[in-house]
């Protein structure tokens, strides 16, 4: 390695939406750019019901490419676990530090098509990212029932043995049996640039469909590198994204690695205007308000929020979207970027669970019985806190024109406890089905609605949403004013559209190579 010139090795996001997972060799250094899922391909082979096998995860991933196959980078207690078959020729031997390492992860949001499949790698490798994308890893990582690809941000060694009472071997699946350590996760600041050997980068934020998305600028032995992550103009933040292609443009970039989800799409309506055409439908609703949107898109949530006060109702959130808040609130770099759990215009909706308990009576609160409906010790600091206003269905049934009513498609259930009267109202704002799969779980959605009277016919229903990504007007702009030399299309299907806009294109391949 030592000696060679900087190069970057595609292992996703190439000619794909997301699974962005690029790694950058310089000098002997090595940093990935993002390590997420290609849910798309990820889709081809594995689905809930049959999910990779996790004494196997590796070689399931391998098998289909869904993860690199490289020495050294993953955690230790899955590689030795790791087989292709009979003979696996001590493969998972070189799991300590050496040149077949990797030596950072920059990482530019929480989404899981970019962060991931950090689950699978060891907890030293240092992770680049900002503030709020670690709280939304960590509520990723608590709200995610332990049982899935969700150590994001601390880690618990897998396959551990004790000796037991009895002298005997046995596995450990308590608490206790398990110790819990941090990631090494490193949170950069706006603009500050930072060094990883022979590389140095600035994290520069972006505007983006959750908080904290971040692009960077990256500085080689050979030349800079832009990488967009992903971003856009038309959401809350799109003075930070002008501000990164400003500053891209003063850079001298060599490379400029592109996203271009949505470059066949013209125009776009912006996160304001969702706002202002919700509070219209809201304040037209003579019933309950009920709307859903993605949990982690806080500027969707602060749409939907101020749109419920501006109609003089309040706002009625789930468990894991007042455990994002709460983590933000605590948080002493993101604190009131968000309303608080103790704004008077917001409501912690707690739902029937376990033996149905909630909304039995006032003195329920305090009850013990009620607890044990909550199995997670997150969701019982939520109940247990004076602090926050807390509803049941019996307050929504009975007061439906005083909430606006977050309500996930998973948990629909709790509309036959409400029963939503005439002239109720549903807001879908969320993208739209791009798959059969997802047709059909809409389907479902909709026989829900319309049994309760919030939708009309088979298909209508109030869209109001926004993308994350940016418009072909858009992305035009980036690549245009960043002034890069060269640009590689990431994080599309449709890259040839950008050679309408810049003479040369570097075109490449997952599992293809270029050099700087």
């Amino acid at each position: 390695m030592p000696g060679k010139g900087p190069r970057i090795t595609f292992y996703g996001g190439m000619n794909e939406i997301g699974g962005n997972k690029f790694l950058l060799e310089d000098k002997g250094t090595r940093v990935f750019l993002d390590f997420g899922m290609q849910m798309g391909l990820h889709g081809r082979y594995y689905d809930m019901m049959m999910p990779p096998r996790k004494h196997s995860s590796l070689a399931d991933l391998f098998e289909f490419k869904l993860l690199p196959d490289i020495n050294g980078i993953y955690r230790q207690d899955y590689t030795k676990h790791f087989s292709r078959g009979p003979d696996p020729k001590g493969w998972f031997e070189k799991d300590s530090r050496t040149d077949n390492g990797v030596d950072g992860v920059l990482l530019t949001h929480a989404h899981v098509d970019h962060c991931q499949y950090v689950h699978y790698l060891r907890p030293d490798i240092p992770i680049y990212c900002t503030e709020a994308t670690k709280i939304i890893m960590q509520a990723l990582q608590d709200t995610g029932g332990g049982g899935g690809e969700d150590e994001l941000v601390r880690y618990k060694e897998s396959f551990r043995t004790y000796t037991n009472s009895k002298g005997e071997e046995s596995w450990a699946t308590s608490e206790r049996h398990r110790e819990e350590s941090e990631r090494a996760i490193n949170v950069t600041r706006p603009y500050k640039r930072y060094k990883i050997d022979s590389i140095e980068f600035e994290a520069l934020p972006v505007d983006h469909s959750l908080p904290g998305a971040c692009a960077f600028i990256i500085h080689t032995s050979a030349g800079s590198i832009g990488y967009t992550g992903d971003l856009r103009f038309h959401g809350r933040r799109g003075g930070e994204t002008e501000k990164f292609v400003k500053r891209c443009g003063r850079a001298g970039l060599d490379y400029m690695l592109c996203e271009g989800t949505r470059v066949d799409v013209r125009s776009s309506p912006t996160e304001q205007g969702v706002e202002d055409d919700a509070a219209e439908i809201v304040r037209g609703t003579d019933g309950l308000a009920v709307v859903s949107y993605p949990v982690r898109d806080l500027d969707r949530f602060l749409s939907m929020y101020n749109a419920a006060v501006a109609s003089d109702r309040e706002m009625a959130i789930d468990f894991k979207q007042a455990y994002l808040l709460k983590l933000f609130e605590k948080s002493r770099g993101c604190r009131g970027a968000y309303p608080g759990l103790g704004d008077p215009n917001l409501r912690l909706f707690v739902p029937r669970m376990g033996k149905g308990l909630a909304g039995a009576g006032d003195t329920a609160w305090d009850s013990s019985l009620l607890m044990k409906d909550y199995g997670n010790g997150w969701e019982k600091d939520l109940i247990s806190d004076n602090d926050i206003g807390r509803v049941t269905y019996r307050d929504v049934g009975r007061g439906q024109k005083r909430y606006v009513l977050y309500c996930s498609d998973f948990r629909l259930q709790q509309l036959v406890d409400i029963r939503p009267k005439k002239g109720s109202s549903y807001i879908h704002s969320s993208t739209e089905p791009f798959s059969d799969e997802m047709e059909l779980d809409h389907e479902r959605i909709r026989r829900w609605l319309r049994h309760f009277g919030l939708i009309e016919g088979e298909k209508s229903w109030n869209t109001l949403h926004v993308s994350g990504h940016g418009t072909g007007d858009q992305i035009k702009r980036v690549v245009k004013e960043s002034g890069a030399k060269r640009v590689i299309p990431i994080h599309t299907e449709r890259g040839g559209y950008f050679r309408y806009w810049h003479g040369d294109v570097v075109t490449g391949c997952n599992g293809g190579r270029i050099e700087i």
